[in-house]
């Protein structure tokens, strides 16, 4: 009964927040040049307050005092002068499209040099970024306009798609499957990036002061009774410190993880946003334990129920993956190949280590846009996207930079809906990883998750 009146509210809540992020839109749209101040001065307002909060805290031995006066500043400013905010809020997003331009400039270069057929996509959506940006950009000097025009604009697809949600919910079972979404509005990257990271810190609070174990927050949090094994998994990786606080994303399939990332430290190129592309294979359980334990990572693991010719499609897109891939060894590999006494402390690159801790397969393609890698683009979250989109999945993000968030965001409200592909969730963290345990030892017999169906 208890599980129902939650379902009932999850599909009610689709429908007032989708019905209030269109009329949100519509009225920014209409009105929105008379709503700059008073919306100022309420968001200035609230800003402070978590500013003087903070500051409070900090007098709690709780080192948030720089924070606090931060927020107290940036809340001020925002309350006395909302016009000024507003054309500072539209540089930076002028600026960001430039950014969106350049990383679309990679993307061609990187096309032009692997030739692949994405090259006019690619020049397209660069020349549409970079002619957008420098318009918003010396507009903004005279006009913030345009700014309110894009926001109401967004407000009112944002919330169309959770009607769509809202819609998948209540029909009958048999029209569910009519209505395929091919573009999904998700949240601006500016949020989606740090969600997993806000979600990891929430949790570890909780965690850390026995207010709650793994299990209840798992079961805390379960919106829908759904008893199907998945078939497939995506797992976000988050920690709280350097790159790690972005999130790194993999899939889990056929019992092995396959991983893409920047992993060649000797191509790096503008501080390891740019390189070769890698992908590994590894065991899951070696591979979650590593990453627990020398990463300190905490991973949510949302697993998939698709058909079996989605399935299919996955298997053979992966297959076709490998067909134009070979295989790479890491330096330390290399040279435990040519001397059985190398040492890892002479090797400091990150896919040295983790071939020692896990033994994973790397390889390095051939040809195709994963021969070159992206931290903005061509990265972890596009290989995924890659092979669940071959399955006809809606994990689709609009034009632009991508991130691990925007997965979480997707995968985290699929799993609230009691038809959604997402069957599972499950959190592997420090909590449940028990001292003395290395990711070298065998673990036929020491499974890492309680109740975990390894499909």
């Amino acid at each position: 009964m208890k599980q129902m009146k939650r379902e009932y509210i999850q599909k009610a809540w689709l429908f007032v927040y989708g019905a209030a992020m269109i009329t949100l839109g519509i009225i920014i749209l209409v009105q929105g040049e008379f709503l700059i101040t008073p919306a100022a001065i309420i968001g200035g307002a609230i800003i402070t307050v978590n500013g003087v909060h903070q500051i409070i805290s900090t007098l709690k031995a709780n080192p948030r005092l720089l924070n606090g006066i931060g927020n107290i500043l940036i809340g001020a400013v925002t309350m006395i002068a909302p016009s000024m905010t507003l054309g500072i809020l539209t540089m930076i997003f002028s600026l960001y499209v430039l950014l969106n331009a350049t990383v679309k400039l990679i993307d061609f270069i990187a096309s032009v040099r692997n030739k692949t057929n994405d090259v006019f996509v690619n020049f397209i959506s660069f020349a549409f970024f970079l002619t957008f940006g420098v318009i918003m950009l010396f507009g903004s000097f005279y006009d913030q306009r345009g700014l309110l025009v894009i926001a109401g604009i967004y407000c009112i697809m944002y919330g169309a798609t959770e009607i769509k949600d809202f819609i998948r919910e209540v029909l009958p079972n048999r029209a569910k499957t009519a209505i395929r979404r091919k573009v999904r509005v998700s949240l601006p990257l500016f949020v989606s990036t740090f969600v997993p990271l806000g979600v990891l810190k929430n949790y570890q609070k909780r965690l850390d002061s026995r207010e709650i174990d793994i299990e209840k927050l798992l079961s805390e949090e379960k919106i829908a009774d759904k008893n199907s094994e998945p078939n497939i998994h995506v797992l976000i990786h988050v920690s709280d410190d350097g790159v790690g606080m972005m999130g790194h994303c993999d899939l889990y399939f056929d019992g092995e993880v396959l991983s893409y990332g920047n992993y060649d430290a000797s191509s790096e190129r503008m501080f390891g946003a740019l390189g070769d592309g890698v992908m590994f294979t590894v065991d899951f359980e070696t591979y979650v334990k590593y990453g627990i334990k020398y990463d300190n990572q905490m991973i949510f693991d949302y697993g998939l129920l698709l058909s079996d010719e989605q399935i299919e499609k996955v298997r053979s897109e992966i297959a076709r993956l490998k067909s134009i891939a070979y295989r790479w060894e890491p330096p330390f590999q290399l040279a435990r190949e040519k001397d059985s006494k190398a040492k890892l402390s002479d090797f400091k690159d990150y896919c040295s280590r983790l071939w020692d801790g896990t033994k994973a397969e790397f390889y390095k393609f051939k040809s195709g846009k994963f021969k070159s890698y992206c931290v903005m683009s061509t990265n972890c979250v596009l290989l995924a996207d890659s092979v669940l989109s071959k399955a006809g999945t809606d994990i689709v993000n609009i034009a632009g930079i991508i991130s691990p968030g925007s997965y979480y965001d997707y995968l985290q409200k699929e799993y609230r809906l009691e038809n959604g592909i997402v069957v599972s969730r499950d959190i592997y963290s420090k909590y449940q990883l028990q001292l003395g345990d290395s990711p070298k030892n065998s673990v036929e017999n020491d499974k890492l998750m309680k109740n975990h169906t390894i499909s």
